[in-house]
């Protein structure tokens, strides 16, 4: 689950703060360098400032992953992610989603040294206007993370992701933090977020890194089929 928050003027209509439950990540190795991923952001639950209660499902992003180089023979890992967000939330009446299909291209690069864990991820983006039919927005993605030990079992990551664009409102960056926990064959994810750039006017879909702050618990579980 995820907890969402913002303020903007004015916000009647508007979400200011977004509740995701039963959120489900499944990612399925179907060949030794071949992932194919699903992202649902499950139910979506959000209040404007005037108290009003506003509900939909999320979208779900349908991506596959190749790892064209490994740390084991060569200097870094890398890979090249692609991603297709499917139309599943609505755009009016309460704008939490934008009612388009998006497509998305990352290049993956890690590099591993002392138990220290590095990552660089940079992307393309082209994504649907929800306010006008046939216009688009072309954005580049970026984000880079460092993962480390801080007790036994216990990692600590930091990371900055967000968006570039030629439109007013396309520029965001948001600094998330957290801990991950393996206890029991269980992966516990605790981390919490805040907006260091950029404005919180959304293009379409809410809260995609326009939000003042957030807080999350993942909690994944591994299978071997």
């Amino acid at each position: 689950m995820e907890y969402l928050e913002k303020h903007q003027a004015p916000t009647v209509d508007l979400p200011s703060s977004e509740l995701r439950l039963f959120i489900l990540t499944t990612h399925v190795g179907v060949a030794e360098n071949v992932d194919f991923n699903l992202d649902w952001r499950g139910r979506l639950i959000a209040k404007t400032d005037d108290h009003q209660s506003e509900a939909d499902w999320g979208d779900l992003i349908v991506a596959s992953k190749i790892n064209l180089l490994n740390e084991r023979r060569f200097p870094v890992s890398a890979g090249l992610l692609t991603e297709v967000k499917l139309p599943n939330t609505m755009y009016l009446p309460y704008k939490l989603g934008t009612d388009e299909t998006d497509f998305y291209v990352h290049l993956l690069c890690s590099k591993e040294f002392s138990g220290v864990e590095a990552r660089l991820n940079i992307g393309l983006g082209i994504v649907g206007n929800p306010r006008e039919a046939g216009s688009q927005d072309d954005i580049y993605k970026y984000c880079t993370a460092v993962i480390f030990p801080v007790f036994p079992m216990v990692q600590m990551f930091i990371e900055a992701y967000g968006f570039v664009g030629h439109l007013g409102n396309d520029d965001k960056l948001v600094i998330r933090f957290g801990f991950s926990r393996e206890m029991s064959g269980l992966d516990m994810n605790l981390y919490g977020s805040v907006r260091a750039g950029g404005n919180n006017i959304d293009y379409g879909t809410a809260f995609e890194a326009s939000e003042d702050w957030s807080a999350g618990l993942v909690i994944r579980k591994n299978f071997q089929l």
